[in-house]
């Protein structure tokens, strides 16, 4: 199976609101995870690491960091001449109108689906983080004759507004999509993450229009029993986000050799984009221990557990334990936090302290001084 013959696209705001805080001046997509990285380098490097050439990615708004991290996609090797990367903004049809539903905004984008000429489309959110392998994924979809595939997983479903639960035959055919209401029982879930034949797809989005559907579930569903749609069941590390604490729960996830091991494969790298600083420095008095250190910060105090992005200093006598530092973010002297997310530009003074729970971090917004 030739995977270059398949378009990636990839929803950037869908389920902003699962992150209100994080996510009131940026797009899901460019939310900073694992010290250097954004959510929409995982499933964008994991489409250049298929061998897609072609991605365009779904905006809605707040995507000015959006475009400033992903920029001419030169660190995915997308700024091509052909194919390439391409930022696909809201687009206003008359009988469609502007939508964050995603059935509407692929709609919006169908004359840039038809042009691409591929054999299949890739469709995937970014809320969820893992490393999975489009190529078998794809690969898979063949073998089978499938018309669409789906991505799914055991465990208990994201807090997400259109949680689905995915029923199948014995064959991996799918019989039956249920919407969850309950997240208290482990069950086989989407992962949100398709692979459609793109003929298919653009039959689906007209019909779709005509009857105002706008969730593939509700698409899909409609028509299980028309089309070929199988299962293609995951079984590495992969966590939905559907709150700030499945956030936080993420991040400290990658204190976790094994984690960190598998997202981290080096024969499916992450790509980002390059923040050209100086190495790390630590003080005299420093003592850093199970932690993810990212280039360009000073550590002069002591961190245990913790995520400290590009840039961030913390002072003398400081204790940060089981936190989440963002870029360029100050801890004065002397600060004790625990528990705490500090967005990008932070200031904490001299003496500040801050707790909060694993089960209830405390957030501290973008530039704000405590």
């Amino acid at each position: 199976m030739a995977v270059k013959n398949a378009l990636g696209i990839i929803f950037s705001n869908t389920y902003d609101e699962t992150l209100p805080e994080i996510t009131a001046l940026r797009a899901i997509g460019s939310v900073p995870f694992a010290g250097r990285y954004r959510l929409i380098d995982f499933p964008l490097s994991a489409m250049v690491n298929a061998g897609i050439t072609k991605v365009g990615v779904i905006t809605n708004s707040n995507y000015r960091s959006l475009m400033d991290h992903l920029g001419n996609g030169k660190p995915w090797d997308l700024s091509r001449k052909n194919d390439g990367l391409t930022l696909l903004p809201p687009f206003n049809m008359p009988d469609v109108g502007i939508s964050t539903d995603k059935i509407p905004a692929l709609y919006g984008s169908i004359g840039y689906i038809s042009d691409s000429g591929k054999d299949y489309v890739i469709i995937t959110d970014c809320n969820i983080v893992c490393n999975i392998d489009y190529e078998d994924m794809i690969n898979c979809a063949a073998a089978k004759n499938a018309d669409a595939v789906i991505a799914c997983t055991d465990g208990l479903p994201p807090e997400i507004r259109d949680a689905t639960e995915v029923v199948c035959d014995e064959s991996g055919k799918i019989t039956d999509l249920k919407r969850i209401d309950y997240y208290s029982k482990a069950v086989t879930y989407s992962m949100k993450i398709c692979v459609i034949r793109r003929v298919l797809l653009e039959r689906l989005l007209h019909e779709a229009n005509a009857k105002r559907i706008s969730t593939f579930e509700e698409l899909f569903a409609t028509n299980v029993s028309n089309i070929n749609t199988y299962v293609y069941k995951y079984e590495g590390y992969s966590k939905a986000i559907g709150s700030i604490t499945s956030y936080y729960e993420a991040c400290m996830d990658l204190l976790n050799p094994e984690t960190r091991k598998f997202l981290f494969d080096p024969d499916r790298p992450v790509y980002t984009k390059i923040g050209d600083r100086v190495p790390a420095v630590y003080g005299i008095s420093a003592s850093v221990s199970n932690s993810l250190v990212a280039d360009g910060c000073v550590i002069e105090g002591e961190v245990e557990n913790c995520i400290l992005f590009r840039g961030v200093k913390i002072g003398k006598d400081a204790k940060i334990r089981n936190s989440i530092i963002m870029q360029n973010s100050v801890i004065g002297d002397k600060a004790e936090i625990e528990c705490v997310i500090a967005d990008k530009d932070v200031t904490i003074k001299t003496g500040q302290k801050l707790c909060g729970a694993s089960s209830y971090p405390v957030y501290i917004g973008k530039g704000i001084v405590i």
